[in-house]
């Protein structure tokens, strides 16, 4: 009896393999969505993960909405806030920003801190900036620090609030300090400005440059490309301020 060439029997080996391993992923997905209709929050919430990065399966945002729509019907906010953010991208049929605005509604009400960020967003689109700075304090003081952030910009632009930059420094470090590299950044355009009463320091500045290129150069490490590209875009702006060019910021 002729056996097949070598060649052949391997690439039949692989395609096997392969099957095997889809079709494991296929039952642990099927296993994982019949525990997420039986209220099982904590694998509704990884399974709209799942979805969401394509991490395991193809990514589905469809998917995803569903698994975490049954997550936040059981009380996960913060789940609540990220389907929010699906929706609010999604076309008329998902419900748009008014659904959105009702789910970050939920979750900031529930106690999530990015919930209340996002509904401050929508208000600030709305043009309602006395209630989007309210609703960023919730979101700061929380400890979310992007919450932190816009906080800061609304300080530093006067948005709904009266300008304050010596507040708006405080606040981007302390997001800095929470690991937001935009924040650092912030912190060090606000070093190299030329608005009293926060005084220039090229010091300051480069330490919180220098602050962001360390969180960009984890995330990179970690495999995020556009966290790389923006480490290579922070060690450029500090070797223009090492070579003495420093940056004028307005």
């Amino acid at each position: 009896m002729m056996r097949a060439p070598m060649g052949r029997r391997l690439a039949t080996t692989a395609a096997l393999a392969l099957a095997a391993v889809a079709a494991a992923g296929c039952s642990r997905t099927s296993r994982m969505d019949a525990r997420c209709i039986a209220g099982d929050v904590a694998v509704c919430t990884e399974l709209g993960d799942m979805y969401a990065t394509g991490r395991g399966v193809p990514r589905d945002l469809g998917q995803a909405a569903r698994a975490y729509d049954r997550a936040c019907s059981g009380g996960a906010t913060d789940v609540c806030a990220t389907l929010g953010e699906i929706v609010e991208q999604a076309d008329s049929a998902e419900g748009g920003l008014p659904r959105a605005e009702q789910l970050y509604a939920k979750a900031c009400g529930g106690g999530s801190s990015r919930g209340c960020l996002d509904l401050g967003r929508v208000a600030a689109l709305r043009g309602d900036l006395s209630q989007a700075v309210s609703l960023y304090e919730r979101s700061c003081s929380g400890g979310w620090a992007p919450g932190c952030y816009d906080l800061a910009v609304s300080y530093r632009n006067g948005d709904g609030v009266a300008k304050d930059l010596p507040k708006a420094l405080a606040l981007y470090q302390e997001a800095c300090d929470a690991e937001h590299a935009e924040s650092c950044i912030a912190a060090g355009d606000l070093y190299l400005g030329e608005d009293p009463p926060v005084a220039h320091d090229l010091a300051a500045a480069t330490r919180m440059y220098g602050r962001a290129l360390d969180i960009y150069k984890q995330a990179c490490d970690a495999g995020s490309q556009p966290d790389c590209t923006e480490q290579d875009r922070m060690r450029s702006r500090l070797a223009l301020i090492g070579a003495g060019k420093e940056l004028t910021v307005k």
